[in-house]
């Protein structure tokens, strides 16, 4: 078990090294330091042995940024953030060919249209090969913004060989939402 959580450390040391206090996380999370020193009573005790992502300077707790997500509230807040949303799905989806931003931005429209009580953040981004591609994520579960995404797409372009979508569940929300809002042509 101990040669496990040396490998796992020595693992998570290999990441960026991004780290927040509590005081960062009640405006991330909208949770007071109180609830937020309780809820580190069970975190420290789950991180104990993986300094990468947890250790404490002086007095001061520091969370690397891939476990801020067992802060975030399990109930609903009064104290709405973009990080209390539900959100439940993440897609994305890139062309074969480049398309301007307009040219998503009106697809990323007629998707929202089609979902008008959801929530829909995006952000649309040039890959390596300087192509435009959009992450985008929803509220909405995964079947129903596949499909939806699917069927607005697949009337401009030819899935598959035009297209490539994935959408899939959103396993870890702070990471998902830094990814969103990081740097990009529009948002």
């Amino acid at each position: 078990m101990i040669k496990f959580k040396e490998i796992i450390n020595k693992t998570n040391g290999k990441r960026i090294k991004h780290y927040f206090n509590l005081t960062q996380l009640v405006e991330i999370t909208g949770l007071s330091i109180r609830s937020l020193k309780y809820r580190m009573l069970i975190v420290k005790e789950k991180y104990k042995d993986v300094p990468n992502l947890l250790y404490k300077e002086g007095r001061e707790w520091r969370l690397h940024y891939t476990i801020v997500n067992e802060f975030l509230p399990k109930n609903k807040t009064n104290k709405k953030t973009i990080y209390t949303e539900n959100w439940e799905s993440i897609t994305t989806w890139n062309t074969k060919n480049n398309y301007d931003v307009k040219y998503h931005k009106a697809v990323i429209d007629e998707v929202i249209s089609k979902l008008p009580n959801n929530k829909i953040v995006y952000t649309i981004e040039k890959d390596k090969r300087g192509i435009n591609h959009v992450h985008l994520i929803s509220d909405v579960p995964v079947e129903i913004l596949t499909k939806t995404i699917e069927t607005t797409l697949g009337k401009y372009l030819t899935l598959k060989k035009e297209c490539w979508i994935q959408t899939n569940t959103i396993n870890n929300k702070f990471s998902v939402i830094e990814y969103i809002k990081k740097a990009s042509i529009t948002n």
